[in-house]
C-alpha cells in the first residue's frame, strides 16, 4: 500500500508493524524494503501518536526453515542481523508460516533464537510472533510464553484460496472444519494466557469459480482476492475486486452459521463465482466476543484494504485516540 498510511487514522492504532522483511535460509534479510530511510516518517508519525512502530520478520519455507534453524551459523547471522534492526524499532515480529512437518532440531532451533533475542534485545524493545493456525508443528508451545511480550493468533485463511468448498475466512462459529473458538481453545491448551493473545481480522476477501449458488458450494478453482473497498491500482495493482462493491451489485447475504457475509453470482461465461468477506455487522462480533474472552485485542491486516469504512467502528471500540480507550475495553489495536 505503499504511501497509503498517510490517509490512516494512526490515532486509533496502539500499534503499526510493518509487513515485512523476507528471511532467507542462511539468515539473511535480502531485500529491504526501503528500510528504514522509506519508513523513517511512518515510525516518526506512530510514535507521535503515542503507538508503538513494530517490523515483521517473514519466513513461509520449510525446506528453508529447517536450513536455518538447524545451523548454528545462519541462526547467528540471523540472530545479528534481528539485534541490528531492533535499534530502530520498538518490537520484532517473527512471523514463520509452515504447515508442513518440521524436525525437532528445527522447532529446537526456533526457541533457542527466540531465547537469545530476550536476553540480547535492548532494553523496551519487545518480541513477539505470528501464530499460524492448522500447522503440523506448533512452533510457539509453552517453552515460548515466557519468552515472547504477545502471539498474534491467525484469525483468517480458515478457507482459503485453495480451499475445495468457499466458506467464511475468520467462522466465529458454525460447521466449518476451524472456527474461532478451536482456535482460542486450541492455543489455551498449549498453555497461553488469554492476556498474551491476539486474534488477526481479515481487511481482505475471497471469491472462488464454485459449482453452484448453494453456500459453501464446492470449488472449481482457486479464489481471487478482493479488498473491502475500492482501492486505486496504483496503491494496490495486483487487486482489483472489491467485497463491497461485488456485495452491492450482486446481493449481499449473511450466513446465519459463522455470522460472515458473502455474495454469489454467474458471470458473463456461466461461471458461478463466490465472494466472502468481512463487513462492519461481523468484525462488530468478533470484536464482542474478543471482549468476552478477556483476550488482548484485535490485530487488523492488511491495513487500509478498508479504504477507512471501518474507522467508526474502531473508534467506537478502541477509544478516539491510543491513549484513551473506552472505558471497560482491553482490546487493542
Amino acid at each position: 500500500m505503499r504511501q497509503h498510511w498517510r490517509r490512516l487514522r494512526l490515532d486509533l492504532l496502539d500499534r503499526v508493524s510493518l509487513f515485512a522483511l523476507d528471511i532467507a535460509a542462511d539468515g539473511r534479510l535480502p531485500e529491504r524494503r526501503g528500510w528504514p530511510r522509506d519508513w523513517a516518517e511512518l515510525r516518526r508519525r506512530v510514535r507521535q501518536q503515542g503507538g508503538r512502530f513494530d517490523l515483521t520478520l517473514f519466513l513461509s519455507s520449510p525446506a528453508a526453515l529447517e536450513t536455518l534453524f538447524t545451523r548454528e551459523a545462519h541462526r547467528q547471522r540471523l540472530l545479528q542481523e534481528l539485534l541490528a534492526l531492533a535499534r530502530e524499532v520498538d518490537d520484532l515480529q517473527l512471523d514463520i508460516e509452515v504447515y508442513e512437518p518440521i524436525s525437532p532440531a528445527a522447532k529446537a532451533g526456533v526457541r533457542l533464537l527466540c531465547e537469545r533475542l530476550r536476553q540480547d534485545l535492548p532494553a523496551g524493545v519487545g518480541l513477539s510472533a505470528f501464530g499460524p493456525v492448522g500447522a503440523a508443528v506448533d512452533l510457539y508451545d509453552a517453552e515460548l510464553v515466557p519468552l515472547l511480550d504477545h502471539l498474534v493468533v491467525q484469525g483468517y485463511d480458515y478457507h482459503h484460496p485453495a480451499s475445495r468448498q468457499a466458506g467464511p475466512l475468520a467462522p466465529l462459529q458454525g460447521p466449518d472444519a476451524l472456527t474461532w473458538p478451536q482456535a482460542l481453545a486450541h492455543h489455551l491448551g498449549l498453555g497461553w494466557p488469554r492476556h498474551k493473545l491476539l486474534f488477526s481480522l481479515p481487511l481482505y476477501g475471497y471469491e472462488w469459480p464454485v459449482v453452484g449458488p448453494q453456500p459453501r458450494a464446492a470449488t472449481v478453482g482457486k479464489a481471487r482476492t478482493t479488498s473491502y473497498a475500492r482501492v486505486d491500482a496504483a496503491l494496490l495493482p495486483e487487486i482489483r475486486l472489491n467485497a463491497r462493491e461485488q456485495a452491492a451489485r450482486h446481493g449481499a447475504q449473511r450466513d446465519a452459521a459463522s455470522g460472515s457475509p458473502f455474495y454469489t453470482y454467474r458471470d458473463a461465461q456461466g461461471q458461478w463465482q463466490q465472494g466472502w468477506y468481512e463487513d462492519e455487522t461481523s468484525l462488530a462480533a468478533k470484536l464482542d466476543w474478543l471482549q468476552a474472552q478477556g483476550l488482548a485485542g484485535a490485530a487488523l491486516f492488511p491495513l487500509g484494504y478498508d479504504l477507512g469504512a471501518f474507522d467508526g467502528l474502531w473508534e467506537s471500540r478502541f477509544g478516539a485516540s491510543v491513549g484513551a480507550p473506552r472505558p471497560g475495553t482491553k482490546l487493542k489495536g
